[in-house]
């Protein structure tokens, strides 16, 4: 399952790490369409996505609802479109075919969620930003299902929505059976870029 970020939630949730948020963490992230977003980071806030020139559009909203980008992460960390409640404190919701995985040349690409009381810590492999944590996701394991359709549709611009087809989800559902979302896919989708090691 993803794990949500959400700004004002990191006063509950960080610590004053002995590694400084700044010095670990890249100014700038890039996703698996070719966007630019800024990673501000602090030691007593966390981190958050921010819009700069490359980055994509804010996503359509309905109603009051703020567009906004945050992330989240598993196996990957992902920048996703949202759209914001401005009745709730913090209540937030993806948008559809908007989360695009960080993607990577170095380890020095990938942030580091060490502010959390649990950190969470990233490296480069094949090309994209993942967890280090390599018991829960073994580097040789294909990925899960949500996962899986991010990293085969995720390389267009947001705006232009995902180019997926009836022959791409019957080959999903063959590799990565929607019964069981949450067990690694049991082959590649054909065009689908390998994450593993």
């Amino acid at each position: 399952m993803r794990r949500l970020a959400v700004l004002p939630l990191f006063a509950a949730a960080c610590i004053i790490g002995e590694d400084p948020v700044e010095e670990l963490n890249p100014e700038r992230l890039t996703d698996q369409s070719g966007a630019v977003f800024a990673w501000d980071c602090s030691q007593y806030a966390g981190c958050e996505v921010r819009r700069i020139s490359g980055s994509a559009p804010l996503p359509s909203c309905r109603g009051d609802d703020r567009p906004w980008y945050g992330y989240s992460w598993s196996r990957f960390i992902s920048i996703d479109g949202a759209c914001v409640d401005p009745r709730g404190y913090g209540s937030w919701d993806f948008v559809n075919e908007w989360s695009r995985m960080v993607v990577c040349e170095t380890d020095a690409d990938c942030p580091q969620l060490n502010f959390f009381l649990e950190p969470d810590e990233f490296e480069c492999r094949a090309g994209y930003c993942q967890s280090t944590d390599r018991v829960a996701y073994p580097p040789a394991a294909l990925p899960r299902r949500f996962e899986m359709i991010d990293l085969c549709l995720g390389d267009v611009a947001r705006e232009d929505g995902w180019n997926d087809s009836e022959e791409f989800w019957a080959a999903l559902d063959e590799a990565c059976p929607a019964d069981a979302p949450r067990q690694p896919c049991k082959s590649l989708p054909p065009g689908c870029p390998d994450t593993r090691e």
